[in-house]
C-alpha cells in the first residue's frame, strides 16, 4: 500500500507514542471512531418488501455504522440491508439513534443497500393503510421498533470502546463485469428496452454496458497503523435474483464480508451509490451461481481499492458536516395512488404507498436533508432516493480535486430520481418516478454548494462552544444543552423565570369580532395566559388554506397602539408584518405587549411575574399554544418576526420556546456593550442599561446600575436559539441599536452555527436605512421564511413584485 512516507523523526515519535496510553492521546487529539454492527433480519415470520420470510441467509441482513466524535456533535454514518427506509420512518431511525450518540438527527445519515429480499419501513406509509382500513402488509413495523431499541444499545456499547482517528485512507478500483445500465435507448431517443438485475434475454444482455461508474471507492479510517473501519461506495442495483423468500444481503453484502474476513481488524461498512437506472444484467442471467461470481468481482474491486489506499494525516478541524435541505416537486398523478391502493396487490402497495406517504410530507413543506461528510479532501455526499448514476457521475466531475464519494438510498420516499434528460425519455424508472425534471437543478445545486464550501472556517476555538473554563470543545449534545442551560440560567437571574408548563391546558379563546378581508379574515381575541393575566391579540387566518399552514407569531414595536401597529394601522410604513404575513397565506396571531395597545392599563406589581420581558415571553408562549392547537396550522412550521422591541422579543421568546422554528429579528439587538443612550440618556435613566430596567423590561437591572454588567447577551441568545433559522436586519443607520455591534456579534455566533453543521442558518441584512425595516429588506425575510418553512406563498405583495 502506498502509505505516507516516514522519516527518522517520526519514527522515534511513533515509539514514543505507543508508549502514551490511547485513552489519554483520543483526549489531546479530539477525534475518536466508536462502531457498530447488528443483526437486522427479522423473525421467521415476518413480512418482507414482498413476501413473508420463511428462512434466513447464512450471513443474515446486518445494520452497521460508526459514530466519529470530536468535530462539533457527534456524527453518525449507518447503513442497513434492508430495501428502503422512508418519510417517518427516516424520522424515527435518525432521532433514534441521535439519541443513543448524543448528538441531533441532523448529524446522522442513514442508507439502505436496496436489496430485495429484506424489509422496508416507513411509518407514514403504515399509516396511510390503517387509516384506509387496509392491511400494512410489508409496512408493519414491528421489527422497525426492535431494530432500533437494538441499534441504541449497539451505539452505546460501541462508544464505550471509541478509538482515536489520526488518518484517513482513499483508494479506488475498477469493478469488472459487474455493472451495466439499464436503460437501452432506441433511434428514436425513447427507452427501448430495459434490462433488469436478471436478463434471460441475451439480445438484451449482449447491448453495451452502457453508463456507469465502474469505480467502487473505499475511505478508510485510521489509528496510526491500525484500520478502523472502511467505507465503499459501489453503484448497482444489489440483486442477483430475489423472491426467494429468504433474507440475505445479495452479492454486495457477500463481497462486503469477504473484504471483512480479508481485513479483520476494520470494520467494512458498504454503501450502494446512485444505481437506479444500473444493474448487473449484462453479466447475469438469473443463474444461481451468479451470485457468487457477482460478489467476487466486486470484492476483487474493493480489493484494488484497498491496495491502492493513501493514508493522509487529519485533526477535528479537517472533519466538517453540512447539510442542505430540499423540497423536490411532486407529480400531479401522486394523489391517484390513495383511490388505487383499495384494489391493488401487496407488491403494488409496497412500490407506490410510500411516495404518497412523502407527497403528504412535501405538501407539508417537510423538506430532505442531502449532508456530506468532509474530512479534508473527502468529500462523503449522503443523498435520498434512487438516483441514476448520472448524479454520480456529476458530483465526481464538479470537484476533480477531491476525493468524492456518493452513498444513496437515504430517505426511500421520493423513489426514482433520475435527471431532468431521462424525463423525456420514458421507461420504468421515470414513469414511476413521483419527482420531475426539476429534481435535477434542486439535487444538484445542493450538491455543489456542499462541494464548493470553504470548511477551512472550521474553527473549533469559540469560547461558545468550549467546556467551561476549558480550552476543550463540546463533545456531546448533553454538553451543549449543559451550556445552554447556563445562558438561560444567567438570563433568568435578570429576567426571571418562567412558571411550570406541566398540565398546562390550552388557552380558551374568546372572539370579540372579526373583519372579513379580500384574503383572510382577521379576528379580534383574548384568552387568560394564566389566573392573573390576560393576553389581547389580533388573529388572522387566510381564506386559502387547503392544508396545514405555516404560522407566525408577530411582535410589535413600542408605541401606544400596540398590535395595530402590525396591523397596518400605525403612522409608519414598513410596520403592517401582520396583515402582510396574513396575505401572502400564513395564519397569525399578533398580541399587546404589557403597557401597549389594550393592555396599556397593566399593572406590572401585581402580575406575578419578575420582568415585563419574562410575562411577555410567557404570554407569546401562549399565543403559540393557541397557534399548536388549530386545525388550520401545521405546528411544525411556526416562526416569530417583530421589529425593534418586537425584534428582541422574537429572540427572547425563541431562546424559551423550541416550538418557534426560524426567527426573524428586525432592529431588535446589538451586544449590550454597544447599546449607547448619549451622555443625556445616561443621565435621565441613571445609566447606560437604564433603559432596559424599566419595568416594563427587566428591572432587575436597577440594581446594577449606573455601570451594569449584565451576566448574559444577546450572543449567547442567538446561540441558544441555533441551530434554527435566525434572520437579522441591521440597518446600517440604526440610532437605536449598533450596526457595529451587530457585526461584532454575528463574528462571533457563527462559529457555533458551523460548529453545529448549518452555517447558513445565521442571516444578516444590512440595508442603508435608520431604524427601519424597508421593503426590500422584509422581502427578503419573508422568502427566508418561505424557505425554512417549504411555502409557496399565495400572494406576492406589491413590494415583492
Amino acid at each position: 500500500m502506498k502509505f505516507i512516507k516516514s522519516n527518522l523523526y517520526l519514527s522515534l515519535f511513533l515509539v514514543t507514542f505507543y508508549m502514551i496510553p490511547v485513552a489519554g492521546f483520543g483526549q489531546e487529539s479530539g477525534l475518536t471512531l466508536a462502531v457498530f454492527d447488528i443483526d437486522a433480519t427479522p423473525p421467521i415470520g415476518s413480512l418482507l418488501a414482498y413476501d413473508p420470510l420463511e428462512q434466513t441467509d447464512d450471513l443474515g441482513l446486518r445494520a452497521k455504522g460508526v459514530v466519529i466524535s470530536g468535530s462539533g456533535l457527534p456524527i453518525v454514518i449507518c447503513a442497513i440491508d434492508w430495501i428502503g427506509i422512508a418519510n417517518e420512518s427516516q424520522d424515527a431511525f435518525k432521532e433514534s439513534l441521535a439519541k443513543a450518540a448524543s448528538t441531533i438527527p441532523s448529524r446522522v445519515a442513514v442508507h439502505t443497500l436496496h436489496q430485495h429480499d429484506a424489509p422496508i419501513s416507513d411509518w407514514g406509509a403504515e399509516k396511510i393503510l390503517k387509516d384506509a382500513g387496509l392491511d400494512p402488509k410489508g409496512y408493519e413495523s414491528s421489527y422497525d421498533k426492535v431494530l432500533l431499541q437494538n441499534l441504541e444499545e449497539a451505539i452505546k456499547e460501541g462508544l464505550k470502546d471509541a478509538k482515536p482517528i489520526t488518518h484517513i485512507g482513499t483508494g479506488k478500483g475498477i469493478v469488472e463485469k459487474v455493472a451495466s445500465n439499464r436503460r437501452i435507448l432506441g433511434d428514436d431517443g425513447h427507452v427501448a428496452y430495459t434490462r433488469t438485475s436478471s436478463t434471460k434475454d441475451k439480445k438484451i444482455r449482449d447491448f453495451p454496458e452502457g453508463l456507469i461508474d465502474p469505480e467502487v471507492s473505499l475511505v478508510s479510517f485510521w489509528n496510526e497503523e491500525e484500520p478502523v473501519a472502511v467505507f465503499s461506495y459501489y453503484a448497482v442495483h444489489p440483486q442477483s435474483y430475489y423472491l426467494t423468500k429468504i433474507a440475505n444481503p445479495d452479492f454486495p453484502g457477500i463481497a462486503r464480508y469477504m473484504r471483512q474476513l480479508a481485513v479483520p481488524e476494520a470494520m467494512h461498512v458498504h454503501f450502494n451509490g446512485a444505481g437506479a437506472n444500473v444493474t448487473a444484467g449484462k453479466y447475469n442471467d438469473g443463474a444461481k451461481i451468479n451470485r457468487k461470481i457477482l460478489a467476487e468481482r466486486l470484492a476483487a474491486g474493493m480489493e484494488k481499492a484497498w491496495e491502492n489506499t493513501v493514508k493522509t494525516k487529519i485533526t477535528k478541524e479537517d472533519v466538517y458536516w453540512q447539510q442542505e435541505p430540499i423540497l423536490l416537486t411532486p407529480k400531479e398523478s401522486i394523489p391517484e395512488i390513495a383511490k388505487e391502493m383499495h384494489t391493488q396487490n401487496a407488491r403494488w402497495l409496497t412500490n407506490n404507498v410510500q411516495k404518497l406517504a412523502w407527497y403528504n410530507r412535501q405538501a407539508l413543506g417537510k423538506k430532505i436533508d442531502i449532508s456530506c461528510l468532509a474530512i479534508g479532501d473527502v468529500r462523503m455526499l449522503h443523498l435520498p432516493g434512487e438516483l441514476f448514476i448520472e448524479y454520480q457521475l456529476a458530483a465526481k466531475a464538479e470537484r476533480k480535486d477531491l476525493f468524492v464519494t456518493m452513498a444513496a438510498y437515504g430517505d426511500y420516499g421520493p423513489f426514482y430520481i433520475g435527471p431532468a434528460s431521462a424525463y423525456s425519455e420514458g421507461g420504468y424508472e421515470v414513469g414511476t418516478s413521483p419527482v420531475t425534471a426539476e429534481a435535477e437543478p434542486i439535487i444538484m445545486g445542493a450538491i455543489k454548494k456542499m462541494l464548493h464550501r470553504d470548511i477551512s472556517k472550521n474553527n473549533l476555538d469559540s469560547p461558545l462552544v468550549l467546556e467551561a473554563e476549558s480550552e476543550n470543545p463540546l463533545r456531546t449534545l448533553e454538553q451543549w444543552e449543559e451550556k445552554k442551560a447556563s445562558w438561560k440560567n444567567n438570563m433568568a437571574s435578570i429576567m426571571g423565570t418562567l412558571p411550570s408548563r406541566a398540565h398546562l391546558k390550552s388557552p380558551e379563546v374568546n372572539y370579540l369580532d372579526s373583519t372579513v378581508e379580500a384574503n383572510y379574515t382577521k379576528h379580534h381575541i383574548s384568552f387568560a395566559s394564566d389566573k392573573r393575566n390576560e393576553v389581547t391579540a389580533f388573529l388572522y387566518i387566510p381564506h386559502s388554506i387547503k392544508v396545514k399552514a405555516p404560522a407566525m407569531l408577530v411582535l410589535h414595536s413600542t408605541g401606544d397602539l400596540g398590535k395595530k401597529i402590525v396591523d397596518g394601522q400605525g403612522p409608519l410604513e414598513n410596520r403592517a408584518l401582520a396583515s402582510e404575513l396574513a396575505e401572502r397565506g400564513y395564519v397569525v396571531i399578533a398580541p399587546d405587549y404589557p403597557s401597549f395597545g389594550e393592555q396599556k392599563d397593566h399593572d406590572f406589581a401585581t402580575d406575578g411575574f419578575a420582568s415585563g420581558t419574562i410575562l411577555a415571553v410567557w404570554n407569546h408562549m401562549r399565543s403559540v399554544d393557541v397557534l399548536t392547537n388549530m386545525s388550520e396550522v401545521d405546528p411544525e412550521r411556526i416562526g416569530v418576526i417583530g421589529h425593534s422591541l418586537g425584534g428582541h422579543n422574537s429572540l427572547f421568546v425563541a431562546a424559551h420556546d423550541t416550538r418557534l422554528k426560524a426567527v426573524v429579528t428586525s432592529c431588535g439587538w446589538t451586544p449590550f456593550d454597544y447599546y449607547d443612550i448619549g451622555e443625556a440618556g445616561i443621565k435621565n435613566y441613571g445609566g447606560r442599561l437604564g433603559p432596559w430596567a424599566q419595568d416594563r423590561y427587566m428591572p432587575a437591572i436597577k440594581k446594577l446600575l449606573p455601570e451594569a454588567q449584565l451576566p448574559f447577551d444577546f450572543t449567547h441568545i442567538i446561540a441558544s436559539i441555533a441551530p434554527r433559522p435566525v434572520f437579522t436586519n441591521a440597518p446600517l443607520n440604526d440610532s437605536n441599536f449598533s450596526v457595529k455591534g451587530v457585526k461584532k456579534g454575528i463574528a462571533e455566533i457563527q462559529p457555533v452555527y458551523n460548529w453545529l453543521g448549518y452555517p447558513d442558518n445565521l442571516i444578516v441584512k444590512y440595508p442603508n436605512a435608520d431604524h427601519d425595516f424597508p421593503p426590500n429588506t422584509r422581502k427578503e425575510a419573508y422568502s427566508f421564511l418561505d424557505n425554512v418553512f417549504g411555502f409557496t406563498p399565495v400572494k406576492k405583495l406589491d413590494f415583492e413584485k
